[in-house]
């Protein structure tokens, strides 16, 4: 049979097409959606169903601000009263109070901790400029500038961030779980595929007709465009949730990191691909996947876990470590101040593995595909020659 033309291209378009009128590929994106949905909109909700917001003061001009602002906006906010500034820090710093107002030699100053909310900022604005030209009316030959003395209200954050915790902690969580949960996906699924193919003895058709590692990277570059595919269609229903939930601001934040979450999205997906596919040539079944795609599932659970769970310094050096720095790097670059250089070595280490990797399991895949009769191992695989 005459050997196709670009031939890992048209076994790209094959994939491409099966994928998209499989059910379970639809039903996998649709979960996907709710759960970065969930992601998107959980951390606002929670945000506004705390109760009133606790306002830390130290005297009782503090106090009558409060008051009037909980008074005029209704939003309720409630009075904490605590001994001096740095009582007043430590609640703002342990999460006990949503800000502190404390006098300033202006007027007051709000305490927030990485931020704080423009609805409070903004009542207590209007509040002490209220009580404060109340109490200069009372003074009797006044000019306009010494009416409106003592209601200026300046904005100190004692540990700003580029996030506030609780969605930097969600969006953390759901970049390693976006990663974790497209590439576990497509990497059974491309399993699954060569499997049917090997049953159905579609697979020596094919390879009669298309060289056996043009099938590998057909399959390889297919399921790529399609995870991507995946990660757009999931980045606008993000867009819409920020948007539809008044977190627009996060954009400015998050909209730098994208580039180099797609990067390593890509290398990361890419080199253990190659290795999915193996694992379905080692197998002759479907319930054979079950055993060989083991490594592949270990391969990302554990970073994925690591990722989530571990500390800052053990998260730092699994930012530098191939496929788990898919994972860490993205997350650290929007909780931290990470110089650029950090992800560029990443990306360097992840390239360089995603070929040794994809070197690999080509190898594996020429020797191994047109196996038939039995399960074969991985040492095993490794010890046959090469056809």
């Amino acid at each position: 049979m005459k050997t196709l033309d670009k031939p890992w291209v048209l076994i790209a378009e094959r994939e491409i097409t099966t994928k998209l009128r499989d059910k379970t590929f639809i039903g996998s994106t649709v979960v996907m959606l709710l759960i970065v949905m969930a992601a998107v909109i959980i951390p606002a909700l929670i945000a506004g169903k705390g109760g009133p917001d606790k306002i830390a003061v130290i005297d009782d001009a503090g106090v009558k601000v409060v008051q009037q602002a909980s008074t005029t906006t209704g939003d309720g906010y409630e009075v904490t009263r605590v001994a001096d500034r740095p009582a007043a820090e430590k609640a703002v710093t342990d999460g006990k109070v949503e800000a502190a107002l404390l006098p300033d030699a202006d007027g007051y100053v709000v305490l927030g901790k990485d931020r704080v909310d423009s609805g409070v900022e903004g009542a207590l604005r209007e509040a002490a400029a209220a009580v404060g030209m109340e109490t200069n009316a009372g003074k009797a030959g006044l000019s306009p500038a010494e009416l409106h003395a003592g209601t200026k209200v300046s904005l100190q954050l004692l540990k700003p961030g580029p996030l506030p915790d609780i969605v930097s902690d969600f969006v953390n969580i759901g970049l390693a779980l976006v990663f974790y949960m497209t590439a576990l996906g497509f990497g059974m699924m491309i399993a699954q595929s060569v499997v049917q193919e090997k049953e159905s003895r579609v697979v020596e058709i094919l390879a009669a007709a298309v060289p056996i590692r043009s099938l590998l990277w057909g399959k390889v570059l297919g399921n790529t465009v399609l995870a991507l595919t995946q990660i757009v269609v999931i980045a606008g229903a993000s867009l819409i949730g920020l948007l539809a939930t008044d977190q627009a601001d996060i954009l400015e934040v998050v909209a730098p990191v994208a580039g180099w979450f797609v990067v390593f999205f890509v290398l990361g997906f890419v080199a253990p691909a190659g290795l999915w596919a193996v694992a379905g040539s080692l197998a002759t079944r479907q319930e054979d996947l079950g055993s060989t795609t083991l490594p592949g599932q270990m391969i990302l659970m554990i970073p994925f876990f690591f990722s989530v769970f571990a500390g800052s310094s053990a998260k730092t050096v699994a930012s530098f470590v191939p496929i788990a720095s898919s994972m860490s790097m993205p997350g650290r670059m929007l909780t931290e101040d990470v110089p650029v250089w950090q992800p560029l070595v990443a990306i360097a280490l992840l390239l360089a593995a995603t070929v040794l990797i994809v070197r690999m399991g080509a190898r594996l895949y020429e020797r191994t595909l047109l196996q038939t009769g039995r399960r074969l191992g991985y040492r095993e695989a490794l010890a046959l020659e090469a056809k």
